[in-house]
């Protein structure tokens, strides 16, 4: 064979490999023809291509396309309008702004001139082809309703399996949730923003590659409030979904109902100084605020109540009653009354009470533990009061008592000694008891399809930076496992957990397995083959311990109780070091008032003689 024959077979050669490894890499998309999307009777939409993380796999994305008209100036409160037709390529390539929030105001602040912040109805479709007709997976990003954004949810994990995912923004805080039960400003906005994206994903996601009969719903907290709402309000027709997962989170949580939200409004807008007689007045004031004056009310106001627990601040909850027709009565009444439940799996992390007592500890209490003025009732009574507001008939405080403290803790009980139980009241009362309640009432109607976790991998990282160890040391606790941290392992969200350790990458790609079978068979294993996940099949399980190894459990109610029961077996979220330095302190500032004490008597001996004069008792002076 001649040199220039045996060239021409190398070249060959080459291209034939990097022909295979571009097709193993996914190297499937052109850039330019095979990223638009035709939407009939609407236009067209240009994505991108992006690669996940694990393989490096081809897929389709389309970033922040709008699904409803602007909901801004006559608009704003109101219920959000479908997207109207377009002419030229609507850009999907790039991320937009998310929805007006408190987190948010700085960058908010420098945009509100240039451009209309509250223009902001938008989703994220990613696909990894978009002929097939694929299971789509909905999720709604969390918080508490009036924080975050779609960018938690990032595909690079999800998207190694065939689903569609959908992330859709909704509006947030007092843009969405703000009501004085009118017209004008009914209520449950952010609501209707998702139920909405369900409508224009039942329409369209067939030109994504998606299939419309096989939608899953999930959320995270305030999403997961969001989820659960969905398949009890009555406006919302059967078929728009087929299946919801909860993350820590349900629409009987406390902190998400209101049944009187116009005093809320009111005091919003004092802080605004609105000049209201009717409320009429009040509507107008709200209506015409810009976006930034009505973020500093609603903040303004939030600082002010806080501390005073659930029920005092407004702008974060679903409206009962009015004419938005979301929700005519309780939630709980609603379940009460339903005779159909879609098939569901839901549950908590360990820990889930840490985040909530780390933002007392905090906000409330400003770093310092107030052990010189709070006995074992009052930090109780705290707790109970931020989770589910003032208990006036002492019931729920006597069974706590009762419960999850002894006799000698409840006479002489101090914050370390507390720690355990007081992470489990929280986590109880705000997710895992609302998770539980609603799964049980699910699976009253849908008996072999309901599916309850706890989630118990410690990680080397926690969902919310500022509970990691290494960025948490002055706290007097541990975060555990704690809230959202599931969601460490579907999303690399944030930043800092993007590059996950050997271990912590197997529980991602286990995690990933188990919520895509979930979405696409309806089962948390696939199939019987790989296990089993046994439905609930009582008002407390079974359910499975999620953890290096998967673990079937019978009593849910024993999760009630998790981080006291790790303490007793010498697993302790109490950090022992903040303790040392805080008696250490305590031991130095004694020793320096004790020298203090002596030297001032020793002088006061030598140069002062006995005065006859008596000076007043300062204790008794009140100014």
């Amino acid at each position: 064979m001649s040199s220039g024959s045996v060239v021409f077979v190398i070249v060959i050669v080459i291209a034939l490999l990097l022909a295979v490894e571009a097709r193993v890499r996914g190297k499937q998309y052109d850039e330019e023809k095979d990223t638009i999307v035709e939407l009939p009777k609407l236009g067209a939409i240009q994505g991108k291509v992006i690669e996940t993380a694990w393989t490096n796999r081809e897929v389709l994305q389309f970033v922040d396309m709008r699904y409803a008209e602007p909901p801004t100036g006559q608009y704003r409160f109101k219920p959000p309008r479908p997207i109207e037709p377009w002419e030229d390529v609507m850009d999907a390539t790039a991320e937009k702004i998310g929805c007006p929030s408190v987190v948010s105001m700085d960058s908010l602040t420098k945009l509100d001139d240039v451009l209309d912040v509250e223009d902001c109805l938008t989703m994220t479709i990613t696909t990894p082809n978009v002929t097939g007709a694929l299971p789509v997976l909905v999720y709604i990003h969390g918080e508490y309703l009036y924080e975050g954004s779609n960018s938690e949810a990032p595909p690079d994990y999800l998207l190694e399996k065939d689903v569609v995912l959908v992330t859709p923004q909704y509006r947030l805080g007092p843009f969405g949730f703000l009501s004085t039960k009118t017209d004008e400003i009914p209520g449950n906005a952010g609501f209707l923003d998702i139920f909405l994206a369900l409508q224009f994903v039942k329409h369209f996601i067939t030109y994504f590659g998606g299939d419309p009969s096989r939608v899953t719903v999930a959320g995270q907290v305030g999403g997961a409030a969001i989820a659960h709402l969905l398949t009890l309000s009555p406006m919302v027709q059967r078929g728009l979904f087929s299946q919801v997962i909860y993350h820590s989170g349900s629409a009987i949580m406390p902190i998400f109902l209101e049944d009187n939200p116009r005093k809320h409004a009111q005091e919003i807008a004092q802080k605004a100084e609105c000049q209201m007689v009717t409320v009429r007045d009040l509507n107008n004031c709200l209506m015409e605020l810009s976006a930034m004056e009505l973020l500093n009310a609603f903040m303004d106001h939030a600082l002010e109540k806080s501390d005073l627990g659930i029920g005092h601040t407004g702008g974060i909850q679903f409206t009962i009653g009015g004419p938005s027709g979301v929700l005519p009565k309780h939630p709980y009444d609603l379940m009460l009354e339903s005779n159909f439940s879609y098939p569901a799996m839901g549950g908590c992390p360990k820990n889930a009470g840490t985040r909530v007592l780390n933002e007392i500890v905090e906000n409330d209490f400003e770093g310092k533990i107030p052990d010189d003025e709070y006995n074992t009732y009052n930090y109780i009574d705290h707790i109970i009061r931020q989770v589910v507001g003032t208990d006036k008939t002492m019931l729920l405080t006597s069974f706590i008592t009762h419960d999850f403290f002894n006799r000698q803790l409840l006479e002489n009980g101090t914050f370390d000694m507390l720690i355990p139980r007081l992470i489990d009241v929280a986590g109880t009362l705000n997710h895992k008891l609302p998770v539980l309640l609603a799964l049980n009432m699910n699976n009253k109607h849908n008996p072999d399809n309901t599916f309850l976790y706890s989630f118990d991998y410690a990680g080397e990282f926690n969902r919310y930076r500022e509970m990691d160890e290494e960025t948490n040391m002055q706290s007097p606790f541990k975060a555990g496992v704690s809230l959202t941290d599931e969601a460490l392992y579907l999303f690399p969200y944030p930043e800092h957990v993007q590059r996950l350790s050997p271990p912590d990458e197997a529980m991602a790609r286990r995690m990933v397995d188990l919520w895509t079978n979930f979405v696409i068979t309806g089962n948390p294993l696939g199939s019987y083959k790989a296990g089993y996940w046994p439905p609930m099949t009582t008002l407390y399980g079974p359910y499975m311990k999620i953890d290096e190894t998967l673990t079937i459990a019978g009593n849910y109610f024993n999760e009630f109780s998790a981080t006291l029961r790790d303490e007793d077996q010498g697993h302790s979220l109490i950090r022992e070091i903040y303790y040392l330095r805080k008696r250490a302190h305590q031991k130095s500032q004694a020793q320096r008032k004790k020298q203090a004490t002596a030297v001032a008597s020793k002088l006061k001996k030598v140069h002062v003689r006995k005065s006859l004069v008596k000076r007043p008792n300062r204790n008794k002076i009140r100014f």
